[in-house]
């Protein structure tokens, strides 16, 4: 994973709604029925609280109470989040239509600033599904350093984008608010490195045991949280 370079661990101290809607993609819903998690075999197969996940300190309800949220903190400057990219897409297909995904961009650096306020900006246009990938695909595959919201409005103009307007909205101030509100989100949820999934507003799910590891660890959450209290799929271990 991408390891933040220096940040204090800051306690979750700030209300989150209406901040999550103004910054996050559309929710995917996607058809499914019944509980939806899926871990592998193995005496270890029951999240550890701990090793497979952690309880967020101070988190606070998510925006939408009828959808179980599940967040990616992630930025097109991270190797690890480009790999992310294969197994995160199937792993969407079968999200059920009680749980909402959102990708919230990772500002650990400038140059990660300038990245995750185009992601922003795309994802104003609307035009995410066919621009996301280039982005990974400009920096990891053709070894492309931005270094000005100028030079990413180049590489993407061509007749069906307008980096014109790309380069208008990426200046703009509702851009920049976006951009430090998920400063202040990834401080808020105490994220160290990249790619990180947090769900329902409260856990935050480790990547150390491998991505698909995490996908699994993922589900059993939302499964957890989507039974009703008197009932979870099962109790987790607790490390130590």
């Amino acid at each position: 994973m991408a390891k933040r370079q220096t940040r204090a661990d800051k306690k979750l101290n700030r209300a989150r709604n209406g901040i999550l809607g103004f910054i996050a993609i559309a929710g995917l819903t996607i058809v499914g029925a019944g509980i939806f998690f899926s871990l592998g075999g193995g005496q270890n197969s029951v999240p550890i609280e701990g090793e497979d996940f952690e309880l967020i300190s101070g988190a606070n309800t998510t925006t939408n109470p009828d959808q179980i949220e599940v967040i990616e903190f992630f930025s097109y400057g991270c190797v690890y989040c480009r790999n992310f990219e294969a197994p995160l897409g199937e792993w969407l297909d079968e999200l059920p239509d009680y749980a909402r995904f959102s990708r919230i961009p990772a500002n650990f650096s400038p140059s990660w600033a300038l990245l995750g306020q185009a992601y922003l900006t795309l994802a104003e246009m609307d035009d995410l599904e066919s621009r996301h990938n280039a982005m990974f695909t400009a920096i990891h595959d053709r070894g492309m350093s931005f270094k000005s919201g100028e030079e990413i409005a180049d590489y993407l103009d061509d007749d069906s984008f307008s980096g014109e307007e790309f380069l208008r909205l990426f200046s703009s101030l509702k851009i920049r608010r976006q951009t430090n509100q998920a400063r202040n989100l990834t401080n808020s949820y105490q994220i160290r490195s990249v790619p990180t999934l947090v769900v329902a507003g409260k856990y935050r799910v480790s990547m150390n045991n491998g991505m698909g590891r995490a996908l699994e660890v993922t589900n059993w959450l939302i499964a957890r949280e989507a039974m009703p209290k008197t009932e979870t799929p099962q109790t987790p271990l607790t490390g130590g």
